[in-house]
């Protein structure tokens, strides 16, 4: 056999061994080497039914409310549904119909959303939101309520380059946050690479109320965020991990611990007693809830399954939150919310 084709043979061999180490890798991250387990409170009811696509959601337990953001991307012209906007549901009556909320844009495609409460009590509405153009804008809300009916104002609209593809949002203050590229490549190339070859490209920025700036870098399609006093939790999708990070008054991140999940985490919330709640999917269609305990420093020290479905009870769970002693949990994939008692 001649040298070439001895190079070409051994150039085909490792090409080979490449692939199938990428190949194993996006398996495991599509959860197939990943068994479901069906776990669950004993009791749980689909609310908010006929809402397409109930993404993210947002509790305010002092008001009896939880906010909804809802966009259908299944549709045939994905974020042009009228009916995509924010919902109301009551903690204490979630079975009740759902309140779409106004003093918003007539082409408003809302999926990601987050409440700052500051001590004075005043609270502003984050969202992540997509206009029919494509264009992505981060738009701010103060909220008030005349009773349980919360009354929006336009605050801002903010637009950026660096917005490619914006999917978690997280606020530090009314005009301080945080948002997750899910990735940033604007060839067809590089996403491939960053969606099928999990290339760790993508990255978070950090708004200071003047302009973003690049937080970190060289993630794996960064989903939810969460702000608890100086930290920063970043449910990282294709790494299926949380990850913690430190903030300085500058919004500098350093970081402080991770912990693996069996799930492709998507959203983050805070319970009563400060443990994490995460909304995941161990392979597309499924739900998953889990409850990550922190250790004294506030990094992820451990978790617990307390929802699992193979996706016949709810379909690709996107976000859960627990309020007025009930699990709420979204979806992505779904026309419903899922209510499920703790008490």
């Amino acid at each position: 056999m001649s040298p070439f084709a001895k190079s070409g043979l051994t150039l085909l061999a490792v090409l080979a061994a490449v692939s199938t180490v990428f190949a194993l890798r996006f398996a495991w991250i599509q959860g197939h080497f990943t068994s479901v387990a069906p776990t669950a409170p004993p009791i749980c009811r689909a609310v908010a039914q006929g809402i397409k696509d109930p993404a993210d959601l947002a509790a305010d337990s002092a008001h009896n409310a939880l906010f909804v953001a809802a966009t259908n991307r299944q549709a045939a012209q994905p974020y042009s549904d009228s009916q995509d906007g924010l919902y109301l549901l009551k903690l204490n009556d979630p079975g009740a119909a759902p309140v779409k909320l106004s003093g918003t844009p007539k082409d408003f495609h809302p999926y990601a959303i987050s409440l700052y409460r500051g001590e004075d009590g005043a609270q502003t509405l984050l969202v992540a939101d997509r206009r029919n153009n494509g264009r992505h804008f981060i738009e701010t809300y103060d909220v008030t309520f005349d009773g349980d009916a919360p009354k929006l104002v336009a605050h801002s609209a903010i637009q950026s380059g660096l917005l490619v593809s914006p999917n978690g949002l997280a606020a530090a203050s009314p005009d301080h946050f945080y948002v997750s590229n899910e990735r940033v490549s604007r060839s067809e190339l590089a996403r491939f690479a960053e969606d099928y070859l999990l290339w760790p490209h993508s990255d978070l920025l950090a708004y200071n109320g003047q302009g973003f700036r690049i937080a970190t870098q060289r993630l794996t399609a960064p989903a939810g965020l969460l702000v608890r006093y100086a930290t920063l939790y970043v449910a990282v999708s294709n790494s299926r991990k949380i990850q913690a990070f430190t903030q300085d008054m500058m919004g500098y991140l350093e970081p402080l611990g991770e912990l693996s999940l069996p799930a492709r985490p998507s959203s983050l919330s805070v319970d009563e007693h400060g443990n994490l709640i995460v909304a995941g999917q161990t392979r597309p269609g499924s739900s998953q809830v889990f409850r990550v305990i922190l250790d004294a420093q506030g990094a992820p020290l451990s978790y617990q399954t307390i929802f699992s479905d193979d996706g016949g009870v709810l379909k690709g769970a996107s976000a859960a939150v627990i309020a007025g002693g009930q699990l709420f949990i979204g979806a992505s994939s779904d026309s419903k919310v899922l209510a499920c008692a703790l008490k």
